[in-house]
């Protein structure tokens, strides 16, 4: 299983990379000036498919940075995923909360219990914070709904200071790419994954 996820992890930076790329070459001229023409909009709707991205599995909001990077900056599509990012997992929290028929029309339900069965029963803040830095937003998110004893609070805050982190570096590495500057992205990139699975090592000899 964790060779499994770990393949998947390369694969879609690879992917990011290669959209990076081929999004390089796009004219976005007007798109560029169409959403400052009207930047409230722009944002919202961006917002707004990074949460859909979460509650409505499979999809992936990470192809996007490039784009919103290149558009927005930096910085603002950083705290635009934040955003995003985090109402878009405290939804799919919610959804999970209604029962696992509510759930179903939104996730693979073997996909969340694999991955629930993996999540401590007694898992806390500290936790959720890892889980958020390791582990994807959306199917974790489910995950962790349906654990009881769980309270939303504790849930969200821990959540946002997972999110935020990595949410930079994300955002960072596709400006990058959206810049064209391939080789600089691709280490940011490499560095993360190995940053991932060092904090996922190190969480799973805490919990032994």
């Amino acid at each position: 299983m964790r060779r499994r996820q770990n393949i998947a992890f390369g694969i879609l930076i690879l992917a990011i990379i290669i959209l990076g790329l081929w999004e390089y070459r796009w004219d976005l001229t007007m798109l560029e000036q169409e959403i400052r023409s009207h930047p409230f909009l722009g944002a919202a709707l961006y917002v707004v498919l990074v949460i859909t991205s979460i509650v409505v599995l499979p999809l992936s909001s990470l192809p996007l940075l490039p784009v919103a990077a290149r558009i927005f900056g930096v910085w603002m599509t950083a705290i635009l995923s934040i955003i995003g990012w985090w109402l878009g997992c405290l939804i799919a929290f919610q959804i999970a909360r209604f029962g696992r028929k509510y759930l179903e029309k939104f996730a693979s339900l073997s996909a969340v219990d694999r991955l629930e069965q993996k999540i401590p029963k007694d898992i806390g803040f500290a936790g959720i914070v890892i889980l958020r830095m390791i582990l994807p937003v959306d199917v974790t998110s489910f995950a962790l709904g349906l654990l009881r004893h769980l309270s939303f609070s504790t849930y969200a805050i821990a959540s946002l200071i997972g999110i935020i982190p990595f949410a930079f570096v994300w955002s960072y590495a596709g400006g990058e790419l959206g810049r064209g500057q391939f080789l600089t992205s691709t280490f940011i990139l490499i560095g993360m994954t190995f940053a991932v699975l060092l904090i996922r090592r190190l969480w799973q000899r805490s919990r032994q």
